[in-house]
């Protein structure tokens, strides 16, 4: 039940990626489908070695969070700036 409901959540945020118009808007959206990946993987594959990927799978993602993070970052100070 619960990695169809991440499934759902995954294919929605994919749909407003493709929607959004805004590139902070998009990168918020990947950073969604990437922690929602990591799940699903963990729950998926039951074994030590699925929970040795899914949390290959969650630093990851979360390192690509803290890039978008830093990319939203200079992105406003680069409006403020012009």
């Amino acid at each position: 039940m619960l990695i169809e409901i991440l499934g759902i959540i995954v294919v929605l945020m994919a749909l407003r990626t493709l929607v959004a118009q805004n590139r902070s808007e998009r990168l918020l959206y990947l950073n969604v489908i990437g922690f929602s990946m990591s799940a699903i993987i963990a729950l998926y594959i039951q074994t030590p070695f699925g929970a040795i990927i899914a949390i290959a799978f969650f630093i990851t993602s979360t390192l690509s969070s803290n890039a978008i993070a830093y990319s939203l970052g200079r992105v406003k100070e680069e409006i403020m700036v012009k």
